[in-house]
């Protein structure tokens, strides 16, 4: 019996990578070797990516598989009836097929749904009776204790950056709105013996290896234990982890210690509040830097994996983002349009809304907009996903970033001139006018004063009585985004407001309105306390704006109002339900 096993790729897209690019910073999906290391050896096995070479339709072969990931999914389907067509059977499994497993069935003569190990040999068995089922899942997840070693062998030589991967883990400890992998996984995060891993990893040939897992430190408990065996080996590795790893240095170090050398990690936002509303505010925006820097302080590149096109985004994310990475150094950088795959709570959430434009499948890349953004339109965010691409990697930007590296520089720096070969190709892109004015008035500045401070009411209320707190903000941060259904400029004030700062506001506030010559909009529900001097400056005389343009105050509460010498009357008092966002 013959059996192929293939990995479909995207057919002439700016967004493919050429072989040259697969084979200087990519590796192979482990979908397929896996199942391989499943058959039984009396089977004769060919494993075909199609992205490193060409599928012959006219092979001889009994039986197909195909692995498919949503964006792969119309390739996978053209594949499937080109073998069926010829009276070869097929068999889909992956991500997609286990999301839209009646979609699958209409191009395949059995669908795989979920992880396939222990129902393969079933499978096959039914295949050689002519017994095939439409469906196939697993009554419980399988254990990955003794885990046959991958057919790594089976893949074509040369072909990728390394051949060298494998698993220590399958899912993820958390559960992103958007993300895919939770679902697939069956909501579990479950370890491989590190015996198990650690003898995989010592036949394997070569320096440097990759874990496919989807947060390698995902139970700390394990990662210790791991990264501790792995020194002896004396490997390098990369692999994916969350920036929380940061939290723990001396378990960093200790990955540092046992050959990490670079981490693709799942930075998504630098808003704080758009990751609540992803269900990742694990993630701490505040931490960012400082986690960044033990990354790097262990020699650790840094992959950041971040997002565009989330409910708080506007124009002003992506140059607000570029300009994070580019402060921070990040070694390297994915972009990616949210995308709501089929599956996730996000996609279903966007259909109840009637949000989602586009169903072609071969667009749930991470790289085109396929739903209608809340405060940006559809061109808006796919040109300033190009635009971030080409800011990051240009060569100012490479310079900046990588030559005061010390760690790995040529590496780094080729890595670079890689992703950079395939970023020209796709369309430069660009930002609204409207994104360096907003980004001027957003920002941090410092409070100094202490005394006299009013605490805000929305802040206090839900304290114990007589429990106000009395740590005292040391700074005002200002976070602006536009209100695209309003057309207004919101402003949100958090921290402390004194003379000073007030002061410096105001006159960002004006210089905004008038090059925007829009409302605006001040948000006051999360600014813990002002001095009376503070709210006096901003609202008891009227901005030196046009006449013709607003200036609406919202959750402006009692404790405030009560120090106010006289609230300007040009200044409009709103609620929550006055605002349509």
């Amino acid at each position: 019996m013959k059996l192929a096993l293939i990995s479909p790729e995207l057919q002439d897209s700016c967004y493919s990578f050429s072989k040259k690019e697969v084979t200087s910073f990519w590796f192979p999906r482990l979908s397929l070797t896996t199942l391989a290391a499943h058959t039984p050896r009396d089977i004769e096995v060919k494993i075909i990516d199609e992205g490193v070479e060409k599928i012959n339709f006219d092979m001889d072969v009994d039986l197909v598989g195909i692995s498919a990931m949503t964006f792969l999914s119309s390739r996978a389907y053209e594949i499937s009836d080109r073998f069926r067509k010829r009276g070869v059977k097929v068999v889909l499994g992956g991500i997609h097929p286990t999301a839209m497993p009646e979609e699958a069935k209409q191009h395949a003569d059995a669908v795989v749904i979920g992880e396939a190990e222990e129902i393969w040999l079933t499978l096959l068995e039914d295949f050689k009776k002519n017994k095939l089922k439409p469906f196939y899942k697993m009554d419980e997840l399988p254990s990955l204790d003794g885990l046959p070693p991958q057919r790594l062998e089976l893949l074509k030589p040369g072909a990728y950056m390394t051949n060298n991967c494998l698993q220590a883990s399958r899912g993820c400890p958390y559960g992103c709105d958007f993300c895919s992998v939770t679902n697939f996984f069956g909501n579990t995060f479950r370890l491989r013996p590190v015996k198990d891993v650690v003898e995989e990893i010592a036949a394997l040939d070569g320096k440097f290896v990759i874990f496919v897992d989807d947060n390698i430190a995902g139970n700390k408990a394990y990662a210790r234990e791991l990264f501790k065996a792995l020194i002896p080996l004396k490997k390098e590795w990369g692999s994916q982890a969350s920036i929380t790893l940061a939290r723990d240095p001396e378990l960093l170090e200790l990955a540092a210690k046992s050959g990490c050398t670079s981490l693709f990690v799942g930075i998504e936002s630098v808003s704080q509040e758009t990751l609540a509303s992803a269900n990742k505010s694990f993630n701490k925006v505040s931490d960012y830097e400082k986690s960044i820097k033990l990354f790097h302080d262990n020699g650790i590149l840094i992959n950041a994996g971040m997002i565009f096109g989330f409910d708080n985004d506007d124009e002003t994310v992506f140059e607000r983002t570029v300009d994070f990475l580019y402060r921070n150094r990040v070694g390297l950088v994915l972009f990616s349009i949210l995308t709501p795959f089929p599956g996730t709570g996000f996609y279903k959430r966007l259909e109840s809304e009637g949000r989602i434009i586009d169903k072609d499948w071969s667009h749930y890349d991470g790289r085109h907009v396929v739903f209608q953004p809340k405060n940006l339109s559809p061109e808006a965010l796919q040109d300033g996903f190009h635009w971030a691409y080409h800011k990051f990697y240009s060569i100012p930007s490479i310079l900046h970033r990588i030559l005061p590296t010390k760690q790995n520089r040529i590496a780094r720096l080729y890595f670079n001139w890689a992703y950079r070969r395939m970023v020209i190709r796709v369309p430069k892109g660009g930002i609204s006018p409207l994104s360096p004015i907003l980004n001027k008035l957003h920002g941090k500045l410092p409070a100094i004063e202490t005394k006299n401070l009013i605490p805000n009411t929305f802040n206090t209320i839900k304290e114990k009585v007589g429990e106000v707190s009395s740590q005292i903000e040391s700074f005002l941060e200002i976070r602006v985004k536009k209100n695209e259904k309003l057309q207004a400029i919101l402003i949100e004030l958090e921290g402390t407001l004194d003379k000073i700062n007030a002061s410096e506001l105001k006159k960002r506030i004006v210089k905004t309105a008038q090059k925007t010559g829009m409302d605006i909009i001040i948000n006051l529900k999360h600014l813990k306390e002002a001095t009376p001097a503070a709210l006096n400056i901003l609202f008891s005389e009227r901005l030196k704006i046009s006449d013709s343009l607003k200036v609406k105050l919202l959750n402006l509460s009692d404790s405030f109002k009560e120090k106010l010498e006289n609230l300007h009357p040009a200044y409009m008092i709103i609620e929550e339900k006055d605002l349509t966002y």
